[in-house]
Formats: C-alpha cells, structure tokens, sequence
C-alpha cells in the first residue's frame, strides 16, 4: 500500500495546528490531553480524504468545530484529566518583580474564573477574545445566531469583570 502526500491538505494544517491546540487547551486544561486531542483531530481530518474536505466552506471553522465536539466528547467521557494551569504562556514586559508578580497572580485568577465558567461559556470566550474570531465566525461555529452570541459574550464579561473584583477587592 503506497501513502500519497497532500500538501495542500499538509499546508492548511500547519495554519490550523496551533489554533486547534489552543482551543484543545482551553477546554482539556491539560497539556498532555490537548496535544492528544489536536493529534487526533488532525488524524481524522487527514483520513476525511481530499473530496470530503473540499465539501467544506471554511476548513478553518470545521476544523474548530470538531475539535471542540471532540474536546467535550471527551469531557464527558471523564477520560480527562485535569492537571494544574501553568502561566508560563504569559509574559510581561514591565521590569518591576512587584508588578511582574501582581499581573502573574492576577492572570492565574482570570484563567481560574475562566475554567470554572460553564462549558459553553467558556468556548464563547476562548473563541472571541483568545482566537480573535469575529462574531459572525463564532455564531456558524457553534449554531447560534450572531445577536446570541454578541449578548452571551457580553454577559459573561460582565459576570466575569465581577468575579474578579469581588476578588479584588476582598477584604475591604
């Protein structure tokens, strides 16, 4: 049996790679389930072969919408194991350690807020203000219509700037 290489097919999956992670990521939490995930995604848009794929308006939005089903197939499979958030992803660019130190602690409070929303709310976030996409984008991926989606998002900034400064202001 002879492998046949498709570069096209190889090139819009070297685009798509690290958006699918991501979105992986955010919903696994672990990175050794989000590298699976992305691994297994991209296996079966590759076994898909080229006539299928070609069927697709947007390979991009396919691409993100079966690696979100997937993640939550596997959510709710409870093969998933949740491992502790590591900030390394971010950096700074002040010098001062005491602010280097307080915009560390506060991005570990935002993520934790962020995991702790509800499934479907944090897709809605991950897809808006973390992959940048439009709102339009946002309502064919998840089959909501774009009024929905501008309205979800917006709610759950106003729920989440709340949570975070009861957070900050604790104490007071």
């Amino acid at each position: 049996m002879q492998l046949t290489v498709d570069n096209s097919f190889i090139n819009q999956i070297q685009d798509l790679r690290d958006k699918i992670y991501r979105i992986a990521k955010r919903l696994l939490i672990s990175t050794e389930e989000a590298e699976d995930a992305t691994q297994d995604v991209i296996v079966k848009l590759w076994q898909m072969g080229e006539s299928k794929r070609s069927d697709f308006k947007s390979m991009e939005a396919y691409s993100v919408t079966m690696t979100k089903n997937y993640c939550l197939d596997r959510l709710k499979s409870k093969q998933a194991q949740n491992v502790a958030l590591e900030d390394s992803n971010f950096e700074n660019a002040t010098d001062f350690l005491q602010n280097k130190i307080e915009l560390r602690d506060e991005l570990k409070w935002v993520e934790q807020l962020i995991d702790q929303l509800p499934e479907k709310e944090r897709i809605l976030i991950q897809l808006r203000e973390i992959e940048q996409y439009e709102f339009e984008e946002i309502a064919s991926i998840l089959n909501l219509p774009e009024g929905t989606v501008r309205v979800y998002l917006s709610r759950i900034r106003k729920k989440l700037r709340k949570q975070f400064l009861e957070i900050q202001n604790y104490g007071n």
